[in-house]
């Protein structure tokens, strides 16, 4: 029964289904049942009421018990996005109190950045919210329905011309560097997996993903674990690669290494890409080679199952926007040939 208090105000107690028992207070009889039923409702939908977890008590949960196994970079990245554009604004709000309003206002602050950036943002708050709703601290997920800014600029160049292709080979002085470059032009390797790669990994035809060299700060990753399971493969190498490999000086464990034959660190790696870079006049990174690698398995009717493999995709739809993306070039370059061909078949005018 409602009780009525010296402040004026109306409580009475609601029996939660743990048997636990809460005080709702209102001014009104109307407000006090109000407010019990939303205590009821939110009982009744896992949350722990009276919860008052801040959304940066939880993201720090949720990357020690949900991210504990990741890569290290891949931590990383989930980490910056929360400490650089998350942690400023929802931080030290309760999970329970958070709205879509508060998510499209962190969104607004990154909706100048790249697309990519925005992405890592994003899922950042939906893994973070998605998993405290999971465990009760919370009812709806807010980041439901939000979306990145798109931006309306040209695409960046994916991928290397085959005249590209050769400046980049012949500009490669340091036979470090054109080993790193071939095995990622000629075999689709990721920069990790190229700088991962040991001697004895090599066979005189083809050679077999089996470590991958992330870093930590500057040092090499000591786990060498794999992106995937798929990314562990075994890839023909092509002439070109089997000469340049045989060129290439054998330091020690790894094709590409410090000159103690270690696994090079972070720092050297850069100094050697910047040295590459520094020898073109066009840009490029590391992964515009797999990218290119990506186009000759496409030009050379590679089948999209098999050119899943020898990427290491572990999801044949990554390899289908790939080749789709491709296929809608192919097409627009039609285009002239198609004009032509309808300009044929038009009737000839009589005088």
């Amino acid at each position: 029964m409602p009780k009525k208090r010296k402040d004026g105000r109306y409580q009475k107690k609601v029996t939660l289904s743990a048997g636990k028992q809460k005080i709702v207070y209102g001014k009104t009889i109307a407000e006090l049942n109000q407010a019990a039923l939303a205590v009821l409702e939110e009982d009744r939908q896992g949350l722990i009421v009276d919860d008052k977890t801040l959304v940066g008590e939880w993201a720090k949960i949720w990357l020690e018990k949900y991210k504990a196994n990741l890569r290290p970079n891949t931590k990383a990245m989930y980490k910056n996005a929360y400490n650089t554009h998350i942690m400023g604004m929802l931080g030290d709000m309760p999970l329970r109190d958070v709205r879509p309003v508060h998510v499209r206002e962190v969104m607004a602050g990154v909706s100048e950045k790249s697309e990519s950036l925005q992405h890592k943002v994003l899922l950042t708050m939906q893994q973070i919210f998605n998993t405290a709703r999971q465990n009760g601290l919370m009812i709806k997920d807010p980041t439901e329905g939000i979306k990145i800014t798109p931006h309306t600029k040209p695409d960046k160049a994916k991928y290397l011309t085959k005249d590209q292709t050769k400046k980049l080979l012949a500009a490669c002085d340091d036979p470090k560097a054109l080993a790193f470059v071939a095995l990622c032009l000629y075999c689709g390797l990721r920069r990790e997996e190229a700088l991962g790669l040991q001697w004895g990994d090599i066979e005189p035809d083809s050679l077999t993903v089996n470590r991958a060299v992330a870093f930590i700060g500057n040092q090499p990753d000591p786990s060498q674990e794999l992106k995937t399971k798929a990314a562990h493969r075994t890839i023909p190498v092509p002439a070109p690669l089997r000469e340049i490999l045989g060129k290439t000086p054998r330091r020690g464990l790894y094709v590409i290494a410090k000159t103690d034959g270690g696994a090079m660190t972070k720092i050297a790696f850069r100094r050697l890409w910047e040295r590459v870079e520094r020898r073109v006049d066009f840009p490029v990174h590391p992964h515009m080679l797999r990218h290119t690698y990506s186009t000759t398995l496409y030009h050379a009717g590679v089948d999209l199952r098999t050119a899943q493999y020898l990427l290491g995709h572990s999801s044949i739809q990554m390899t289908a926007e790939i080749y789709t993306h491709l296929e809608r070039g192919d097409g627009l370059k039609a285009a002239g040939r198609i004009e032509r061909y309808f300009l044929e078949e038009q009737p000839s005018k009589t005088s």
